[in-house]
């Protein structure tokens, strides 16, 4: 068993604790943990680290949220290094990610904010103290930010979350954990994920400082807002399995109103995949309708005194009464409807949507819905012949890559297809589910669910798999043009500023200028210079860099590569609607 979770400024309090000399110690010790048994009576837990000394954790809803709640029986207690090394080795307990697997128990109807009211004072100063810690972050890049630098993120959290900038504070222990995982060399740490989470608090902190753009968004919300929708008549759509990087799965079942409008209903929970299964078999939390997740995708529901958050989740308050209605099939109103729009039309529709915040995109702005005939494999996707152009679905589990396998030897067969656009590869979306001239069972009526559902070769009728080409050009994830500088971004974020100021991008400069990117060029010299650009005392010394320089010429290239990528994905991915 690992040490109990523990609250952010618990880990910022306990390191200021100690003397410095015991600080540099703390990361070469983490490994001790492992050895550690940790056993837990209610809510107090207990570590023997040997015969004279224990580590006593108090815990406040399964979690250490005060440092005084952590004692040792050294001598050297409360400023030891044992106390150091347990909260520096624990996982972060975040109530924004408690939030959202029970906030349908704890639904909150509340209005937001007024957006014309500025940022606060308090606002102001507590996203300085993210950007500052940021910054410290890039200056050591993830491989050097150890307990210390990690701790100083982890006060600055805390004191967003206080000051009530709860989409900031969120972002930040994403951050810390994938410092974390940097450190631990751990397999699941992703350097671009870390770049891009970088640039997003860092924006976000620059806006909130200056009062840029609305500030109700800014702040986001501790809990997910659920405003009162009245009734609807839903049908189901398809039920998708989902399997986060960041520890969670389960399933999100969409809904189809009466006028066309998606919703969701999730039902996602801490684990791997081996939770999904649970998920899709488990009750449907709103109202008493009798059904499961899978069930639901497949039935319909009346909805009375329902409430949704902005981006169209259903709520799960003590109001909301449902019950299970008759279903409809996908060539029927108003589930037909969907597949009425262009392709052309839709992929724009996906594109504006990524552009706008996570929690504030329309349910379902991402799908396509494709109606085309099989026209075989290519380069391991299924590939479609729509009336607008050819569209390869790939599969994201192995459940779903066997079921396309299948699906492959329908060439010929017309089917209709719900899938994710995935913007950086053209003419290639994810598919979530299929309907068509397929002979299923009772307990697949009108489609199969590519993530949960099993198709047999009895189900597929066709004239055998036939193997395509694939796209002759496939499109990478970042433009070969702006490739230099996202690599100097990249190495940034996990080396530190040192690793930019030891190369020279001046043959990437001129590169760029020479292709006619002098935009590109210029950002990457300017990152170049402000990397070099170090402050020097009376003996030639580095003096401690604490201006904005350097963090904001980093910040100018990551925006520069994020605008860039979406614009260029975007330029791919719609003359692959048009032949």
């Amino acid at each position: 068993m690992t040490v109990p979770p523990v609250s952010p400024v618990v880990v910022a309090d306990v390191l200021d604790a100690l003397p410095p000399r015991l600080r540099k110690r703390v990361d070469a010790s983490l490994a001790r943990v492992a050895e550690w048994t940790v056993t837990v009576d209610g809510d107090t837990a207990h570590v023997a680290l040997d015969a004279e000394t224990t580590l006593t954790w108090t815990l406040h809803g399964g979690a250490l949220t005060s440092a005084d709640d952590l004692a040792c029986s050294c001598l050297l207690a409360p400023k030891c290094l044992h106390r150091g090394i347990a909260v520096s080795a624990a996982d972060i307990a975040s109530d924004a990610e408690v939030t959202e697997v029970t906030e349908a128990a704890a639904e909150a109807d509340t209005e937001p904010a007024p957006d014309a009211e500025p940022a606060s004072g308090s606002e102001r100063a507590a996203a300085a103290a993210l950007w500052d810690a940021c910054a410290t972050v890039l200056r050591a890049g993830a491989t050097g930010s150890g307990a210390v630098v990690r701790a100083g993120l982890l006060r600055a959290v805390h004191t967003a979350r206080v000051a009530g900038l709860y989409r900031a504070s969120a972002n930040g222990l994403r951050i810390a954990a994938a410092l974390a995982a940097a450190r631990a060399g751990d397999s699941s740490f992703d350097r671009e994920l870390l770049t891009a989470e970088l640039v997003d608090l860092m924006l976000l902190c620059q806006d909130l400082r200056t009062d840029t753009g609305p500030v109700a968004e800014l702040r986001g919300t501790a809990r997910r807002e659920y405003r009162p929708i009245g009734s609807l008549r839903l049908y189901g759509l398809c039920t998708e399995v989902i399997v986060s990087g960041s520890g969670y799965s389960g399933v999100v079942t969409h809904l189809v109103d009466a006028d066309g409008v998606l919703w969701t209903v999730p039902a996602i929970m801490p684990g791997g995949a081996e939770r999904i299964s649970a998920a899709a078999s488990g009750p449907v939390a709103i109202g008493e309708s009798g059904l499961s997740q899978r069930e639901l995708g497949r039935a319909g529901l009346l909805l009375s005194g329902g409430t949704a958050s902005p981006d169209h989740r259903l709520g799960a308050g003590k109001a909301v009464r449902a019950v299970a209605a008759s279903a409809a099939s996908w060539t029927d109103p108003p589930l037909a409807g969907l597949w009425a729009q262009p392709l052309p039309d839709q992929v724009s529709r996906a594109f504006q949507a990524d552009t706008r915040p996570e929690g504030d995109r329309p349910a379902g702005a991402d799908l396509l819905f494709l109606d085309g005939t099989v026209l075989g494999t290519a380069g391991g996707a299924l590939r479609v012949a729509t009336d607008t152009t050819d569209v390869d679905l790939v599969g994201e589990g192995e459940r779903a890559r066997e079921n396309l396998r299948l699906l492959a030897s329908a060439a010929g067969v017309r089917l209709r297809f719900v899938a994710r656009l995935l913007p950086d590869r053209p003419g290639t979306a994810v598919a979530l589910a299929v309907a068509g001239d397929l002979d299923l069972p009772g307990n697949l009526r009108h489609h199969v669910d590519l993530g949960l559902d099993r198709l047999q070769r009895s189900h597929v009728a066709g004239d055998g798999t036939r193997e395509l080409p694939p796209r002759p050009e496939p499109a990478e994830r970042v433009p070969r043009p702006v490739r230099p500088l996202e690599n100097v971004l990249h190495r940034v974020a996990l080396g530190g500023r040192a690793v930019a100021a030891i190369s020279s991008a001046d043959r990437d400069v001129a590169a760029l200028t020479r292709t006619g990117l002098t935009t590109t060029a210029d950002v990457l010299a300017d990152l170049a210079a402000a990397s070099r650009d170090r402050g020097r005392d009376a003996f030639g010394r580095v003096v401690r860099d604490t201006g904005d320089d350097f963090p904001f010429a980093w910040l100018r290239a990551g925006l520069h590569v994020r605008e860039f990528t979406r614009a260029a994905a975007r330029q791919a991915w719609l003359p692959a609607t048009h032949p």
